[in-house]
């Protein structure tokens, strides 16, 4: 597979950043400052998350889809075929470059979540600031204690949320860019090897067999599909991955 722990660190890293950047933020100090350090810090965070994912993925999407479409070869070998080895041609190209660029906006748009995490951060700040100043009437001691314990505790309890699903699940940032890596190195491998097949007049595929799978993938595992949808007798082959975090392939598939 593709080196996925290197971004995934480098999330995860930067994960640790922001909620430091947010627990050190001073109550103390005027508004305007705050919001001004706190954003400004998030935001060089953000913006080198955006270059090191850009980086990664220029690297790590176009290596992933030739190990696929050379796995399709292998497989291929195995059932007796030959096929064209030629290199990488325009379709080819235009594919990785769309596969690159269709990663590239979803990364982008848990980042902006950070950015949107960090305002709400700072909004909720300069309230607990204020609602402090109402009731103890000055910012130190104890009451610049209690604001500094809420801050603490509500990083600890929510986090850098990079996206609410439709299922209402909160993803934070790392987490969320774990499961993009994963995802997007598997649609990778999966679109180079279909691409392989297909321009070989390969249609039929089986999904391949995982001894932990979950019951999402089971029902296609070991099953025969049309990757056009327009071989008769077999239904239209599932997008991989067929969820975030699928590991499931297309193998060539010959009738008897």
């Amino acid at each position: 597979m593709a080196n996925e722990s290197k971004l995934i660190n480098i999330y995860r890293r930067a994960t640790r950043q922001l909620e430091t950047t947010v627990r050190r933020a001073d109550p103390r100090k005027p508004i305007i400052l705050i919001r001004k350090v706190i954003m400004g810090d998030i935001n060089k965070i953000a913006a080198d998350l955006e270059r090191e994912t850009k980086n990664w993925l220029v690297v790590e999407i176009p290596q992933e889809y030739k190990k696929g479409s050379q796995q399709a070869v292998d497989d291929a070998g195995k059932l007796g075929l030959t096929f064209d080895k030629t290199g990488f041609g325009q379709v080819h190209k235009e594919a990785i470059q769309a596969l690159t660029e269709d990663a590239y906006l979803d990364f982008a748009s848990g980042i902006e979540g950070v950015r949107r995490a960090g305002r709400g951060f700072v909004s909720d700040i300069v309230k607990k600031k204020i609602n402090e100043r109402i009731v103890s009437g000055q910012l130190e001691g104890k009451a610049l204690d209690n604001v500094k314990r809420e801050v603490k505790q509500l990083v600890e309890d929510t986090g850098f949320t990079a996206l609410v699903d439709r299922g209402g699940k909160h993803w934070a940032i790392d987490s969320y860019a774990e499961m993009l890596v994963r995802t997007h190195v598997i649609k990778a491998n999966g679109e180079g090897t279909r691409n392989r097949l297909l321009s070989n007049r390969v249609d039929l595929v089986e999904i391949s067999t995982h001894a932990t799978a979950c019951p999402i993938c089971q029902p296609y595992e070991g099953r025969v599909y049309s990757l056009t949808g327009k071989s008769e007798g077999y239904d239209k082959a599932p997008e991989l991955p067929i969820h975030p975090n699928c590991r499931h392939s297309y193998m060539p598939y010959i009738e008897d």
